[in-house]
């Protein structure tokens, strides 16, 4: 399964559903699909680092810097910030140096999410076409609704996980992967 394709589906069917609760949530939906972009593209590089086909020195382009949600002070209203918001590191990053075990160990990990991520995207496709045999999601029954918001939620759940698993071979991960996840679980 390449890590690509499946991070171009999760895009295109995961966020096209969660546009407007990301939009709710102060989120930017484009600059959460690019951190999901980000973080398929890693597990990509990993992959070619495990089998050998990149060497293990190959950089990975940094991911999207997170968005920032102004905070408001006692008063109500927004502070302006003295200085610009910390992103996340803007230099290449590169693979930690992982003993074989642990490289081991996060490879089944991830391999383990991604056939996870795979399964709940193919049931929420079968919901959806349920939904559409009803007339759309809007006049589905309750069920096939609830079926299709339990999918969404656990390739969220998965999303937040890989980001994790990732964090650990590289030290740093998606951003506002967090915020998505939430607004599914709405």
């Amino acid at each position: 399964m390449d890590p690509i394709t499946l991070g171009a589906s999760v895009t295109t069917i995961l966020l096209s559903n969660v546009g407007q609760k990301l939009i709710a949530k102060a989120a930017d939906p484009e600059k959460v699909a690019s951190g999901v972009s980000w973080l398929f593209q890693a597990v990509s590089h990993f992959f070619k680092i495990r089998k050998k086909q990149s060497p293990a020195d190959t950089t990975l382009v940094p991911p999207p810097a997170p968005t920032v949600v102004p905070a408001t002070n006692e008063a109500g209203s927004t502070p302006t910030p003295s200085s610009s918001p910390v992103s996340a590191g803007r230099g290449a990053v590169r693979l930690k140096a992982l003993d074989e075990f642990t490289a081991e160990q996060l490879e089944q990990e991830i391999t383990s999410l991604l056939k996870q991520i795979d399964t709940y995207l193919g049931n929420l496709r079968f919901e959806e076409e349920k939904a559409a045999f009803h007339g759309g999601a809007s006049q589905a029954p309750v069920y096939v609704r609830n079926m299709i918001r339990l999918q969404q939620r656990e390739v969220g759940r998965r999303l937040v996980r890989l980001n994790a698993a990732i964090n650990k071979a590289y030290g740093v991960s998606a951003p506002d992967l967090d915020l998505m996840a939430a607004a599914l679980e709405e």
